[in-house]
């Protein structure tokens, strides 16, 4: 296992920088990925994304594949990994996009780091901001990220992914029981006005 800079192995970009309020147009050439776009569990909606016209290049701010956002802005910092190619998809201010620079590392490996206890205290400890908490890309870069060999991190990488698939799978279950009790608990209802 070794321990390195964040800046050693990642590139670090920050996100879209809109000079006014991004204002959503039905006919946009671009989606924007904000920090509403994502659920309690930290997994992005691509459907709920802003469509808009790019004031600037958007080529630097494009998300890819095997990308990491990291919520630099906020009330609470999370990395997500960008499991598909999204095209003509811009990450906003709020985010600093992360690409891989190095063989030997998997970027859902980063990800799950990133959004980890030592890693998060260290958020904690170095965020500044009065009201709303910001990690400057300068802390950021200063991370030590551990890295263990690409067979431990594949089968960390393999674990997490079926926990957060059970736990997707658990949410659902509750919610069609909770729509099979109401259903069910109606039809009694009207049953009874017959």
């Amino acid at each position: 296992m070794i321990k390195v800079d964040l800046k050693s192995i990642v590139n670090i970009q920050a996100g879209y920088q809109a000079k006014a309020k991004i204002k959503e147009k039905i006919r946009g050439t671009h989606c924007l990925i904000q920090s509403k776009d994502f659920d309690n569990s930290h997994r992005l909606q691509i459907e709920n994304l802003t469509t808009f016209i790019p004031e600037r290049n958007p080529e630097i701010y494009s998300v890819k594949k095997n990308d990491v956002l990291f919520q630099a802005r906020g009330i609470g910092h999370f990395a997500h990994h960008i499991e598909y190619d999204l095209k003509h998809t811009l990450a906003a201010g709020s985010f600093y996009i992360m690409r891989i620079k190095k063989e030997g590392l998997l970027p859902q490996f980063l990800a799950w780091w990133l959004n980890q206890s030592e890693a998060q205290s260290y958020f904690q400890s170095q965020a500044g901001g009065t009201g709303i908490s910001f990690i400057s890309k300068h802390t950021l870069s200063r991370l030590q990220v551990r890295i263990p060999p690409l067979s431990i991190q594949k089968k960390v990488v393999k674990i997490v992914t079926l926990a957060n698939r059970e736990q997707f799978l658990l949410a659902r279950l509750a919610q069609m029981r909770s729509l099979l009790a109401k259903t069910a608990c109606l039809n009694a209802i009207q049953e009874q006005e017959k």
